[in-house]
């Protein structure tokens, strides 16, 4: 029982971080911008900073896969099963650039218990431009 609540515990955190992290790059829907879904970059220190904080904080592989997966919806949305696909393709095909931001955000994740994305959210908000939903009035 009180493993079942710790998990939860760092799936609200991850879920936090990651959602603080990519706020100014949200459109008023609460949508990240479409080109990160097709970011080495991106889902590769998305993956790797879930990896090193699950390795920081001894969490088991079912519970990893589950935050991962809560991780990724509250980034893409409905896009996420398709994001994630893409990320496990470029993981499993060792993608280079896919790769160094894997690892370079896991070894950060691991060395800061806590989850410091600041330097994800300043690679991100130069290399991508703040989302833009257009709203029609429907008459």
């Amino acid at each position: 029982m009180f493993k079942l609540f710790k998990n939860n515990q760092h799936k609200r955190h991850l879920l936090k971080a990651f959602s603080n992290c990519f706020n100014a790059l949200r459109d008023e829907l609460g949508n990240v911008p479409v080109k990160m879904q097709s970011s080495h970059e991106i889902t590769g220190s998305v993956l790797g900073s879930c990896r090193g904080y699950a390795i920081a904080n001894k969490i088991n592989e079912s519970h990893f896969n589950l935050i991962v997966d809560a991780v990724f919806e509250e980034l893409f949305r409905r896009e996420s099963v398709a994001v994630q696909t893409k990320t496990e393709k470029w993981l499993r095909t060792e993608d280079e650039t896919f790769m160094l931001a894997y690892y370079h955000a896991k070894s950060k994740a691991i060395k800061s218990k806590t989850l410091d994305l600041s330097w994800l959210s300043d690679y991100a908000g130069k290399h991508f431009k703040a989302g833009h939903q257009v709203m029609f009035d429907i008459i």
